[in-house]
Order: C-alpha cells, then structure tokens, then sequence
C-alpha cells in the first residue's frame, strides 16, 4: 500500500473510531510531513485522498478539517414534465401560522449564530462618525456599501462594479423590484419546479402567470425554457442557480452560461435570485448566471439575510442594462434604503468581520448537515430519499406515498413545524416531500423534533 494510503487509513480509522470529530483540526500539511516523514507530495496525496473519500474538507488559508461522508442515501428522484402556462394562487398551511422564531419551517439562520456583537460595534461605529445625517439616502444606495460589496464579491472571482449596484430592502425586494419593471399583470415568468414558496406568492400579488420548468440533479429543463423563449410566451425568468430553496440544486457552469446567451439571443430578462450563494460546503462559493452575462440581461439579486441576520432587511440587484429603469422604479417606490443600518454594514465588512463570519458559518453548517443528515437516517423510514445540498440552509426529502401536509397538519399540534412539499409547486408531483431548515444549531430539542418528525412519518402509514 501507498504511504499516503497508510496514512490517509490511519486518520479515516480514527474518524471513524471518534478519536476524531466532525469539524477537528487536521494537522497541517507541513506537521503531517514531519509526522511521517514524508514530502510535501505525499502529504497532498493523503488530504486528496481523503477529501476524495469525504473525510476532509479543505479551507481556504486555514487548513483541513475532519469531514465524514454520508454512505448510503437514496437520491430523490424528480419528475420531468411538460410545462404549462398556470395562474398560481397563495397557498396557506396552518403550520406556517404563529411559529417560534426558530423551528424547521423556515429557512433561517439560528439567532445564535447570527454576529450580533461586531454588528452592534460596527451600528454604533457609524452613528458616531462626523458626516452622519439622517436625511434621505441615495436612491441608488449608499457608495460606502455599495463599494464594500464590490469588493468582497471581487475576492470571489466576481467582478461587480459599485457603479452597477442598487441596495433594496432584501432580496425579494430586489426580485419584486426587478419584476415589476421587466413585465406586467397577466405576463407568464419561468421559475424552477419546484420553486420557494415566497416566489410563487409574489407572482401571484403581483398577478403574474407561471410555467413550472423540472428542475433535476442535472439542471433546468433548457429544451423547454428556450421553446418558450423563442415562441415569446414568457416575458421573463425568475431562477436561482446555488443552492435552490427548496431542494438544494445547484446548476453547473455550463447551464449558467447557457441560459445567460438564451437571454441574449430571445432578449428575455434573467431575474436570478441568488440569496443562498455564498452559503456553500466548498471552499469557494459559486458563480452566478450573472458571472457569465455579457449584455446585462441578468438582474442579479441578493440579500445577507441568509448570510447575516434577516432583520437587517438589506439586499441589493444588479440590474444590467436596466439599471437606469430599476434606480428610477426604487426612487419613485421606497425613496430609498435605511442609512444607518447601510452605514453600518459598511463599516461591519471594511473591517473584514462579514469574510470571517461567512467562513465560520459555512465551517458550522457543513458540520449541521451531517448531524441532520444522520438523524433524519436514524429516525426516518427506510425508504427516506433525501437530496444532498452543496450549500443553503435546506434539505429536501421524499418518502414515496406520504401526505406531507397531513404529516406537518399532525405536528403542529405538538408544535414542530415543517414545510410540506405542494407549498413549492402549482403542480401536484411534490406532495409526498418535505422541506427542513438545517440553519438551526442542532441540539437536543432539535434532534427531539426530528425524531417527533419520524415518529409521525411512520405513524401516517
């Protein structure tokens, strides 16, 4: 055998011994080498190896940590379909009703994972500087964050010019925003099937059609988005490319950069919702279609609700080449953004605290994963097929005949709450499916409300 398989068998055996946990250091590369007194390619090899295998997760300048990979899971499997023209209607659940703050339903950050200390630090950091005023802001947002933003985004490969960003009250502001002046009442919008609930109720304020493209493992149904666009029976699309909200699929680079030239080619705009980006179990988060859009046919929108903390409400769109239009439609709508909690946020990400707290919490929801990934196989049926997110805040699962809104009708009486999968859709294929939020720090009530989840799942066959 390989030394870098002898040692890489060695460390995997303690992994799964418990001699080392989840989310431990692995020692460095240079630490390793003086170990075994081995080189600095073999100490590569054995991390490959074992990143490979899934026991370690490399990041970026820090180093390797333990990871554990997940064994035998059933894929869900996901329907292909021909898409239709439908006037979605808002569909309500009674579990969605009076929720504690933090429970399995929405998809959220636990509180106490939010960086409230340095955000407090940096509120009053801003209120305190000498040009601080409370007049109205910049419709277009404030330069400071918007040149913070461009940034950050510019550390990950993503080239943003400040000049180019609005800032929106959140992203689904941003998204409203960016609908609002790319079609009308009684214009149809492509979403991804099936498509996060909050979507589908803005489509339908807003009085807007729907056709359902099937979203796989694979990506978007392409053959049945570019008929559409090429017979002009959509005035727009409405997707998201990482980490969807709710099944956790992402696109590959390929499919982004297709659909950024089926925007061009059929001139139809791309409002790419895009909130769960920089929420990823790899070291570098995703691109973007945006990334691949050469003639500003993609709205890009965002938020750090997800990220950060959703009480902020700040998010922002790159409009492209509706950018003019878009600054124009937020003056006329809000007037603006709040300038302090802008200010703040600038000062909050000049100092570098948003790049470390984004690695802190990918480092710990990599780990939350696997702790719920195990308990929903511990408590689950047998026949539980689960989709394996890269990132986000969601796992999406499917047992075969199950009624999920009779399952979470069932434990809203013993206050667990969970979104059943028809909330996603107009169509009926996702109702034997389940959506949870794995953002919450999985401790005993959590895992007990998990294990109350399996219990009812088992008792509804």
């Amino acid at each position: 055998m390989s030394k870098y398989l002898q040692i890489a068998r060695s460390l995997i055996d303690d992994i799964e011994n418990q001699h080392l946990g989840i989310n431990d250091k692995l020692p460095s590369l240079r630490a390793l080498m003086a170990l075994h007194h081995v080189s600095m390619t073999t100490a590569l090899a054995c991390y490959r190896y074992m990143e490979k295998s899934g026991y370690a997760l490399a990041q970026n300048k820090k180093g390797y940590y333990v990871s554990k990979p997940f064994g035998n899971i059933k894929a869900v499997p996901f329907p292909q379909f021909e898409s239709v023209i439908v006037n979605p209607s808002p569909k309500t659940q009674s579990s969605c009703i009076s929720m504690p703050t933090d429970n399995l339903a929405v998809a959220k950050l636990d509180t106490r994972l939010m960086d409230m200390s340095l955000l407090k630090s940096s509120l009053q950091a801003s209120i305190k500087r000498l040009d601080f005023t409370l007049d109205y802001e910049k419709a277009q947002g404030n330069e400071q964050l918007r040149a913070q933003l461009s940034h950050h985004l510019s550390q990950q490969g993503f080239t943003t010019p400040a000049s180019q960003l609005v800032i929106t009250n959140g992203c689904l502001d941003a998204v409203a925003n960016a609908l609002e002046i790319t079609s009308n009442s009684g214009d149809a919008i492509a979403v991804s099937s099936p498509c996060y609930s909050g979507l589908l109720e803005l489509l339908s304020l807003l009085g807007r059609a729907v056709i359902e493209l099937p979203s796989t493992a694979n990506g978007i149904d392409l053959v049945q988005l570019e008929s559409f666009m090429a017979d002009k029976k959509i005035k727009a699309c409405l997707l998201t490319a990482n980490h969807q909200n709710p099944t956790g699929h992402s696109l590959s680079n390929q499919q982004k950069r297709k659909i950024a030239q089926l925007a061009t080619t059929y001139q139809i705009p791309i409002i790419e919702d895009d909130v769960y980006r920089e929420l990823s179990h790899q070291v570098t988060p995703q691109l973007p279609i945006k990334y691949f859009d050469n003639a500003g046919w993609v709205l890009w929108c965002s938020s750090l609700s997800k990220t950060l903390a959703p009480g902020l409400r700040l998010g922002w769109c790159n409009p492209g080449r509706f950018l003019t239009a878009y600054t124009q439609h937020c003056k006329i709508k809000s007037l603006g953004v709040n300038q302090p909690i802008q200010r703040a946020v600038a000062d909050y990400m000049s100092k570098g605290h948003y790049t470390r707290h984004l690695k802190r919490i990918n480092l710990t929801l990599t780990t939350h994963l696997h702790i719920y990934i195990e308990h929903l196989k511990l408590n689950l049926p047998a026949n539980v097929q689960i989709n394996m997110p890269q990132g986000g805040l969601v796992v999406w699962l499917k047992i075969e005949g199950m009624n999920a809104k009779e399952v979470a009708l069932k434990l809203l009486k013993k206050q667990v709450f969970v979104q059943s999968g028809g909330m996603f859709s107009t169509t009926n294929y996702y109702n034997d499916c389940i959506r949870i939020n794995i953002g919450l720090i999985p401790d005993d009530k959590i895992l007990g409300q998990i294990k109350l989840l399996g219990d009812a799942i088992k008792q509804h066959f």
